[in-house]
């Protein structure tokens, strides 16, 4: 029979086991692993005690050597009490871990941090707004004060007082030197005579007249001297219907002899006096053959002329039996009364009142 053997189970320990980090579940294991060596009941002991042993071993294997001699079979085996190693001086020491559960620091989600960003846009839009605002406002204001500075005269900074004090200077001047200079004076010959200023004339139309004017029709039948002393009854040519003569008769009532001209200018067209003169007989009724009408006598080169105008428009007439009218003044408007085929003046001139030529002929000799 041999003599006991000696049998030593070789537990490994790493020394730098404790400067590694554990986690929480290691630590919980180490936690209930000191607890059961000490004799105590371990935080949370139970059904998970076997887990933490063998993490613990896994983690900070002790090593233990034993000298205990081997078994005899059927022989009592003496009891074996655990020992813990001294710390080896110079080791690391586990560090010392704060009771409880370790909390970690509050984590931003993506979509808070996506939910902010927004925000800090909005904001500076808005700085960036009220930048270009602020920018607006100051060139907004230089504009106005250059556009004052540009448009108020010099002078309009100046008290009247002032204003005077600079023009009395300059008044006085002017007042000395007027004393001494001689008045100006233009000496002609005896051959130069005096000519007599000759102005241009004007009348005075109404509306009426003008918008009749403006649509009247225009022929290059004569050609009118607004400064005559004897004119044509329209200031520029119209259309000539029928001329003074033999005719076929136009319509029943009519004669086959036109003692007259008819000029067609349009209906409602003012017709003005060929000359200076006297209104002697003024017709407003269209109870006869020329209608409405009105004769004037003239006094040319010392005869006696009488102007006839008729088939005038009624209600038109503008002047009355015995007025004195002058050249150019407005009669009456063109018409259709009487025995008339269409609106249209006739037209007549009569010498000593009474014998009839032929009107366009006359006027074509002594209108100027």
């Amino acid at each position: 029979m041999s003599g006991p053997e000696t049998r030593s189970t070789p537990i490994r320990f790493e020394a730098d086991a404790a400067a590694a980090p554990l986690t929480r579940r290691e630590l919980r294991a180490r936690e209930r692993a000191e607890a059961a060596a000490a004799g105590a009941p371990a935080p949370g002991a139970g059904e998970h005690d076997a887990t933490a042993l063998v993490a613990v071993e896994a983690a900070a294997p002790v090593a233990v050597e034993s000298t205990a001699p081997a078994s005899t079979p059927g022989a009592a085996q003496p009891a074996v009490e655990p020992t813990t190693p001294a710390p080896t001086p110079g080791a690391a020491q586990p560090v010392a871990l704060p009771e409880g559960p370790l909390r970690m620091p509050p984590l931003v989600s993506a979509r808070q941090h996506a939910h902010s960003a927004p925000h800090r846009s909005a904001h500076k839009g808005r700085g960036r707004a009220r930048v270009r605002k602020s920018a607006s406002l100051v060139a907004m204001t230089f504009v106005a004060a250059m556009a004052i500075a540009t448009s108020v005269p010099a002078v309009a900074l100046l008290s009247p007082a002032d204003v005077a004090a600079q023009a009395d200077p300059v008044s006085r001047t002017v007042a000395a030197a007027g004393d001494s200079l001689p008045s100006q004076s233009l000496t002609t010959g005896a051959d130069v005579s005096e000519q007599a200023v000759v102005r241009d004339g004007y009348d005075v139309k109404s509306f009426q007249q003008v918008v009749a004017l403006s649509h009247m029709r225009i022929a290059d039948t004569f050609t009118n001297d607004p400064l005559g002393t004897i004119q044509w009854p329209f200031p520029v040519g119209v259309p000539i219907a029928s001329y003074y003569g033999p005719r076929i008769a136009p319509t029943e009532g009519a004669s086959t002899f036109h003692e007259g001209v008819d000029f067609d200018p349009g209906a409602g067209v003012p017709i003005q006096a060929i000359a200076d003169g006297t209104v002697r007989e003024v017709d407003p009724y269209n109870d006869n053959a020329l209608g409405v009408h009105v004769i004037i006598d003239h006094m040319i080169d010392g005869q006696l002329v009488s102007s006839v105008y008729g088939h005038m428009r009624p209600g038109s007439l503008k002047v009355v039996k015995g007025q004195q009218v002058k050249v150019t003044d407005i009669i009456g408007n063109v018409g259709s009364t009487g025995i008339s085929t269409g609106p249209h003046l006739h037209f007549e001139i009569r010498l000593n009142g009474t014998t009839n030529v032929d009107p366009f002929a006359w006027l074509k000799a002594h209108a100027n």
